[in-house]
């Protein structure tokens, strides 16, 4: 995905969606891991790990609160991370591919709630349409720091 759609994705995603992103973008370390692991790269698979526990941490402050899901989000979370360590330690692919059997289908049920809402209207550039797909955005925005 290249950056300018990756931005509109971003800008007109529900909070559903932004959700799913993240558990996509953990799904596509974990095969990256995987590839990882195979190829020796051990070095850039710690990496992968680093980011992915910023994913998860990202993911533990959305789902703060005490209801039944949250809750439960948490428990896959902390279990998800507890995995990627042993799978680094361990240097064992098949770790990483339980990690993506548990995390494509929450990724997929928050894509599902995604689709149920409309998308995040962006101010200036959405006023009035109910599609981003009219408009065109710059290429000189930018999420760097």
């Amino acid at each position: 995905m290249d950056k300018v759609e990756l931005e509109r994705k971003i800008s007109t995603a529900n909070d559903w969606g932004l959700i799913a992103m993240l558990f996509n973008r953990l799904v596509d370390n974990f095969k990256k891991s995987i590839s990882l692991i195979k190829d020796q790269d051990y070095g850039k698979v710690e990496e992968l790990n680093n980011h992915s526990r910023a994913i998860l941490t990202e993911l533990l402050v959305q789902f703060s609160g005490d209801d039944e899901i949250s809750l439960s989000l948490r428990e896959v979370n902390l279990y998800i991370n507890k995995l990627m360590t042993e799978g680094e330690i361990k240097r064992d692919p098949s770790i990483y591919e339980s990690c993506v059997k548990i995390i494509a289908p929450l990724s997929e049920g928050f894509r599902e709630l995604e689709l149920k809402e409309k998308p995040k209207a962006v101010t200036g550039l959405t006023y009035g349409k109910d599609h981003l797909d009219e408009h065109i955005l710059k290429t000189n925005r930018s999420f760097e720091g």
